[in-house]
């Protein structure tokens, strides 16, 4: 093959139309078809994709007697920048090594296609879907590639492949470089996209694709409005593992706050002195539940069980452990031998600082207050006595955010109903 080079006037003419041809078939992948950049590649005999969402584009298919069709040159525009919006080659790279690229290849084209062919994209014959090696559709490339990988499944992708292999769809599909691929950035004919601007492009498309969903003529694929769901979410974070962390790190550092006391006598003996003893304080620990009308019990209990299982873990007593009900008001402090054994009032107006503060004057005074709430709620000025733990159900930020001074975790929205 002959060097890369930028495209010509024709076959630039050539390469427009079947992008507003792919654009027309699948409105919300313009902004990623129009992201990719296309250079020529001539004598590739396909199109293919670096990780720097560079399109190459073999001319001769372009222009000229062997030109594809105008939708079909459309259709696998749309194939190769799903590679891209996929994330295939990063996708690629978590794989266990060795990898099969060839059985990647083949696991990464299925997940496309059928997501095309429910698009009513018009797809060139023979190409590779999960039924042509009798999977069915819906499932990852993950998915496909340990199927494919199966000694039995593996003699379908040699048939498949043909006696000349398959030359797979570049790096950026997370199959080998095309010849002349072009390397890194700075290129003379394109720089592509770097790793910040492909995520903006990606998540620009997931909106898209989400409010394209169940919109009737050219609504989104089922596959990829769950693709679009993926990208779309919050980076999933272990919420209980970092909110029994908080607690245990409040917990400790109130624990090590001791201090002399004469209440028992050092072992030390001085003739004639009686020497206080170094003593560390008996841990109380209250728990303010935010109960208005915008909490859910699901998740709620689930942040309960979390916070019950750390107090349980570190030796916290049980008369060391106070629970307030608070929405605009206050319960007063309750022992409780247990969660389950708390009756939740309220359902009103939310101002969590009530509760903080009918913790805080309790008596004996908590070292820690752990509040669950939503979120939507005001929060004291300044910082108080005991150590602040909000734990924030649903990710809702508030009215301005929780104080920097406290131990914020946020637990989303669903936590407890998949625990």
């Amino acid at each position: 093959m002959s060097g890369v080079r930028e495209l010509e006037p024709a076959e630039m003419r050539a390469f427009r139309l079947a992008r507003l041809v792919s654009a027309e078939h699948m409105p919300y992948f313009m902004r990623a078809l129009f992201a990719a950049q296309p250079v020529a590649a001539p004598s590739l005999g396909t199109f293919a994709v670096d990780a720097r969402w560079r399109l190459y584009l073999d001319p001769d298919l372009l222009v000229g007697p062997c030109a594809w069709p105008v939708p079909m040159v459309g259709a696998v525009l749309l194939h190769e920048v799903g590679h891209l919006l996929r994330a295939h080659a990063d996708r690629a790279a978590a794989l266990a090594k060795p990898i099969d690229h060839l059985v990647w290849n083949f696991a990464a084209d299925a997940e496309i296609n059928d997501d095309l062919l429910a698009a009513g994209v018009g797809l060139p014959e023979g190409v590779i879907t999960p039924q042509s090696f009798g999977c069915l559709s819906g499932d990852t490339a993950e998915q496909y590639y340990d199927y494919l990988r199966d000694p039995l499944a593996h003699q379908t992708v040699t048939e498949l492949a043909g006696a000349e292999g398959d030359p797979g769809c570049g790096s950026g599909s997370g199959c080998p470089a095309v010849p002349g691929e072009l390397i890194g950035s700075g290129e003379v004919i394109t720089e592509g996209l770097d790793n910040a601007e492909a995520d903006l492009v990606r998540r620009s498309v997931a909106q898209a694709v989400r409010e394209a969903s169940g919109t009737g003529r050219g609504s989104a694929p089922a596959g990829l409005v769950r693709w679009a769901a993926d990208v779309l979410a919050p980076p999933t974070v272990a919420w209980d593992r970092l909110l029994r962390a908080v607690i245990r790190r409040a917990l400790a550092e109130q624990a090590g706050r001791t201090n002399y006391s004469y209440s028992r006598p050092s072992r030390r003996r001085i003739p004639g002195i009686v020497a206080p003893a170094m003593r560390g304080p008996s841990i109380t620990v209250s728990l303010v539940i935010d109960t208005s009308g915008s909490m859910t019990s699901a998740d709620l209990d689930a942040a309960m069980g979390e916070v019950a299982g750390v107090l349980k873990a570190g030796g916290i007593a049980r008369d060391r452990v106070r629970i307030l009900a608070c929405d605009a008001k206050s319960t007063t402090a309750q022992h409780v031998r247990s969660v389950a054994d708390v009756t939740l009032v309220g359902g009103g107006g939310t101002d969590m600082r009530v509760g903080i503060a009918a913790a805080n004057a309790a008596r004996p005074a908590p070292h820690v207050v752990v509040v669950l709430t939503d979120g939507d709620t005001p929060w004291p000025d300044r910082p108080t006595r005991s150590h602040l733990v909000c734990a924030i159900i649903g990710g809702v930020q508030g009215r301005g955010g929780t104080p920097a001074w406290a131990s914020t975790v946020h637990v989303p929205v669903g936590s407890g109903a998949t625990r």
